[in-house]
């Protein structure tokens, strides 16, 4: 068996067995030709016959932190180990560039990817939570004890590029931040926060301040997805709220926040309507 970088002659080897992985389908199809081409990152496929049996991809999100994603093996070729011989050169093509960490992100109910990473090497260093609802009308639910709300007594305002010192201080001090290692998602990847996310973010009015809360977003319609989410205890409910009565306000049709994995952040959560999927970051150190 071969290990090497994909090529476009690998792509509809690749589709025929990545097209139906799940029972919604797949995003590999749409994206392969993307990434073959993508010089920020590298997809490596197996080799076996002259035909692509395994896919994994890692892509740069700065340079020393590479994010790990898509792996893929094709159903009769499982228990060969080739997750874990894509894993290896993963690993060696991200040491090669000056990468100090490779993470990725696993569901905590996945037992199986969680055995297989730590037979590479990787650790979990963070347990992360993924609260999501629905918007544009006060959908009921259950966990936040089925009733809707009405507005919240906070409002969510665009913050300016004058504050970023004030986000950085405060997640990097916060129970939140903390608890995250510091650790932003931008969609389903996550690094590190430094000023300069948080100044772009105030530059398209992705900054948000809600009372002494702060709140990033990484995209607005048609999902209101926030990627960074500082608050305290006694504001978190209504900060959530907030955010909700803004995604309404803008027209979303959903909306997902990272959070820390905190039994009053979690509950927060959950009073507003949210439901809660928790999953793990893991790390592996170069």
């Amino acid at each position: 068996m071969e290990i090497r970088r994909a090529q476009h002659d690998d792509i509809p080897g690749i589709v025929a067995f990545t097209t139906d992985t799940f029972d919604w389908g797949d995003y590999i199809p749409d994206a392969i030709e993307e990434w073959i081409d993508d010089r920020d990152g590298v997809a490596m496929v197996a080799i076996e016959n002259g035909e692509p049996v395994g896919l994994a991809r890692t892509v740069l999100l700065t340079p020393t932190e590479a994010w790990a994603h898509g792996v893929r093996v094709h159903p009769d070729h499982r228990g060969k180990e080739i997750a874990g011989a894509l894993a290896e050169a993963l690993i060696d093509w991200a040491r090669s560039v000056g990468v100090q960490v490779v993470r990725l992100l696993i569901e905590d109910d996945n037992d199986a990817s969680v055995r297989h990473v730590e037979k590479v090497g990787f650790r979990r260093t963070v347990r992360i939570v993924r609260a999501v609802r629905s918007v544009g009308e006060a959908t009921a639910n259950p966990k936040g004890n089925g009733v809707s709300h009405g507005p919240s007594t906070l409002k969510a305002k665009p913050a300016r590029t004058p504050d970023v010192p004030l986000v950085m201080a405060a997640w990097e001090s916060s129970e939140s931040g903390r608890a995250v290692r510091g650790l932003f998602g931008v969609g389903w990847r996550f690094r590190t926060l430094r000023p300069p996310d948080v100044r772009s973010a105030a530059e398209r009015s992705h900054l948000w301040e809600i009372g002494s809360s702060w709140a990033i977003t990484s995209s607005i319609e048609p999902s209101f997805q926030i990627a960074m989410f500082e608050t305290r205890p006694d504001e978190a409910y209504d900060a959530i709220r907030a955010l909700i009565d803004t995604a309404n306000h803008r027209g979303a049709e959903s909306m997902s926040i990272w959070l820390a994995p905190l039994d009053w952040l979690i509950q927060a959560a959950r009073r507003a309507g949210c439901d809660i999927d928790p999953s793990s970051i893991w790390e592996y150190a170069l």
